[in-house]
């Protein structure tokens, strides 16, 4: 939860307050009085001069008011300090004017103060131990205020929303139409609801499950409903893969499926005793298994890059080492078809953020598609540098990024198919595609890697040149950085 501001505490004392004319005789009256009745009783008996019991009585009367002044001026102390207390404010109490019954007003002052000061600070221990325990909580929690301001959160919800949540209007920090309604319904109505929200994070969809509970409100500025999101995302995305996976697996295979079953009836049929025809339907059948194995290791490969798509990967990446390991990897292929892989790679590239396995497998499907897309004899530029910025068109946070490059010369790509290139299955000559092994999902795979890694990819291409396609990934300090913030 955020931490509260510490409130500041006044430990000045209140001022001395003046003792007026009339408060200073309004307490001295009873004396005065009594004094002025014994006077004038001897004045009248005769047992005294009525100038000297006048003049006695006078003095009388001064004396009550000089007795009367230091107490009325402890009195106002006193009635003062209640009133910082009555605030809140939890100051020392004043020093008292020497008095009749003055220490023992002091001492209770004291034992005021004491006890005030010892209530407040078991309340700040229990502020502080329920916001470890919220810390705690796994969960994004929010408290909503009935204006519509996130009072207080937690651990989980600072780092789903951000470290400023606090005080901002709930329709800022989220604007899904349903947890807004489900709020007000709370503050109007007093009742509980559970609903689903979608939360953007990084440019990711992530669904929270919400549950929206009334609570008692203390003050104007108090929460009066709580919030509380529990991550659905990893159980709708493996739903959601399961039928990705059925829909995909059962449209792309039927081809190779029909092919393996006509050869297999071909031969059992009228190719039998046909022993140079077995030959090209084995080949056959040979190309569509190893087409069938690649797609269902592609379909699988990106259904385990989308179930943890929502979650950052925390690694630091050497993207001079993965390059240098994809082309050793490649350079067969390439050399089969007279290319070669030159690696252009600036000194000291600071390390990436991310998931080595993952990169890798961006760089070996983008040398790949250069390898199988580029013309024979030509040569495939792989270079990488840094950038203080992401280009304009790159849909990255602005931070510094490291990034490389992999350019072909090929027939080059139009651009009215650039948008489409990273959909699944997307293909721009389907039969060429399939010819050379191609199965659709390979640009797929780099933008949902690059998307768990809060990444982007830049494609340029011209139709007889070839194509560029450049990967930016954030450096690994500057994440580490925001993680820590």
């Amino acid at each position: 939860m955020a931490v509260a501001a510490e409130k500041t505490k006044d430990t000045t004392p209140p001022s001395r307050p003046a003792a007026t004319f009339g408060n200073v005789m309004a307490a001295s009256l009873p004396l005065v009085v009594a004094s002025i009745a014994v006077m004038g009783v001897m004045a009248l008996t005769g047992l005294v001069d009525p100038l000297a019991a006048a003049v006695a009585a006078v003095l009388l009367i001064l004396a009550a008011i000089v007795m009367a002044r230091p107490l009325v001026q402890n009195l106002a102390m006193s009635r003062a300090y209640g009133a910082t207390l009555e605030r809140r404010d939890i100051v020392d109490p004043p020093r008292l004017r020497p008095a009749p019954g003055a220490d023992d007003l002091q001492q209770l002052l004291r034992q005021i103060h004491a006890l005030l000061a010892a209530r407040d600070g078991q309340i700040d221990e229990l502020r502080a131990e329920a916001g470890r325990i919220l810390d705690a909580l796994p969960d994004p929690i929010l408290m909503v205020a009935r204006d519509g301001h996130v009072a207080r959160t937690n651990k989980a919800g600072r780092a789903l929303f951000g470290n400023d949540v606090v005080g901002r209007d709930l329709a800022a920090v989220t604007r899904d139409p349903g947890l807004l309604e489900a709020v007000q319904h709370a503050c109007d109505k007093g009742e509980s609801s559970s609903i689903e929200v979608a939360v953007m994070v990084a440019r990711v969809a992530r669904t929270y499950g919400a549950n929206v509970a009334p609570l008692p409100v203390r003050g104007n500025g108090g929460p009066a409903v709580m919030v509380v999101l529990h991550d659905l995302t990893a159980i709708k995305r493996t739903e959601q893969m399961r039928v990705d996976f059925v829909a995909n697996a059962s449209h792309e295979i039927r081809s190779p499926l029909a092919t393996l079953v006509g050869c297999i009836e071909t031969l059992r049929g009228p190719a039998r005793d046909d022993r140079e025809a077995w030959d090209g339907f084995l080949e056959m059948m040979d190309d569509q298994g190893r087409r069938m194995t690649r797609l269902v290791g592609d379909l699988l490969s990106l259904s385990r890059i989308e179930l943890n798509e929502h979650t950052q990967p925390t690694g630091a990446i050497e993207l001079a080492t993965i390059l240098a390991r994809t082309q050793t990897a490649l350079e067969w292929e390439a050399t089969a078809k007279d290319m070669v892989i030159r690696l252009k790679l600036d000194d000291n590239l600071p390390p990436a953020r991310g998931d080595a396995s993952e990169i890798e497998q961006v760089a070996y499907n983008l040398l790949n598609n250069a390898i199988k897309y580029g013309r024979a004899g030509t040569e495939i530029t792989v270079t990488a540098g840094t950038r203080k910025l992401p280009p304009e068109r790159a849909r990255m946070d602005r931070v510094p990024v490291v990034w490389f490059a992999v350019r072909n010369r090929g027939d080059g790509i139009a651009a009215e198919h650039l948008p489409r290139l990273t959909e699944r299955f997307y293909r721009v000559d389907t039969a060429r595609s399939r010819e050379l092994g191609g199965t659709g999902l390979g640009l797929a795979i780099v933008k949902h890697v690059l998307n768990r890694h809060r990444g982007d990819m830049t494609i340029d291409s011209a139709e007889g040149e070839g194509s560029t396609f450049t990967v930016y990934l954030p450096v690994a300090d500057t994440a580490e950085e925001e993680a820590a913030a």
